[in-house]
């Protein structure tokens, strides 16, 4: 394999590494991404400065909706559809 063969090949996989972490910046910045995988992608935050001034504005868009949005809870009947949905969601899926 020759050097810009090598290069190439990390280019490649740390895009993908990027890809993987903006597609689950939500879930980490709700607090709902496993333990192991938020310090994964920590570390990677740590070396790429891309993907940290991504996840900072995808923190602040989170931010400005949450105050730009009235606090109002979803109605009973929605509430229970939800749950009925993520019930058959995870009862199907194994």
């Amino acid at each position: 394999m020759s050097t810009s063969d090598e290069v190439s090949g990390r280019a490649s996989g740390e895009l993908s590494r990027c890809r993987e972490v903006l597609e689950r910046a939500f879930e980490y910045l709700d607090g709902e991404m496993a333990d192991l995988d938020c310090t994964k992608l920590q570390a990677h935050l740590e070396e790429c400065a891309s993907c940290l001034a991504q996840l900072a504005e995808d923190e602040k868009l989170k931010r400005v909706i949450r105050e730009g949005c009235p606090c109002e809870e979803a109605p009973q009947t929605l509430r229970a559809r939800i749950l009925v949905s993520i019930t058959e969601v995870s009862v199907t899926a194994r």
